[in-house]
C-alpha cells in the first residue's frame, strides 16, 4: 500500500513541478509550488517507511535512494526559487531531469533487487 502512495506521490510532483515551472505567471507558478510541497510531505512520509522495510536487504541501494530523493526535491526548490527570480537556465532543469531519471532508476532496481520482478 506504501509503495502506491510513494508512486502516486512522485507522479502528482512531477505533473506540478511541470506545471508549476511551465507557468508565465510567478503567482501561478506559487500555487503549484504549494501543491508540489504537499507531494514531498507524502513522498518523505512513505519514504521513511519503505525504507526501514528495505534497509536491512539492501541498505546501500536504500540510502543511496534516499540521498538522490532528497537532492532531487532541493533541486526542484532551487528551480522554483529561480523561477521566481525569472533566472531558470536549461542547465538547472537538465540537472534536476537527471536527478528524476537517476532517482527512478535506483527505486525500479531496489524493487526489483528485493522482489525479484519489476512491478
Amino acid at each position: 500500500m506504501m509503495l502506491i502512495v510513494h508512486l502516486v506521490s512522485w507522479g502528482w510532483l512531477i505533473l506540478m513541478v511541470i506545471a508549476g515551472l511551465t507557468r508565465h505567471s510567478i503567482k501561478a507558478a506559487n500555487r503549484y509550488l504549494i501543491l508540489s510541497r504537499l507531494g514531498y510531505l507524502l513522498i518523505i512520509i512513505s519514504g521513511v517507511y519503505l525504507s526501514t522495510k528495505t534497509f536491512s536487504g539492501a541498505w546501500l541501494l536504500t540510502t543511496l535512494k534516499a540521498v538522490l530523493g532528497i537532492s532531487t526535491i532541493g533541486l526542484i526548490e532551487v528551480a522554483f526559487a529561480r523561477k521566481q527570480e525569472s533566472r531558470l537556465t536549461p542547465q538547472l532543469l537538465g540537472l534536476m531531469i537527471g536527478g528524476l531519471i537517476l532517482t527512478t532508476i535506483c527505486g525500479f532496481s531496489l524493487h526489483y533487487l528485493l522482489m525479484g520482478r519489476w512491478f
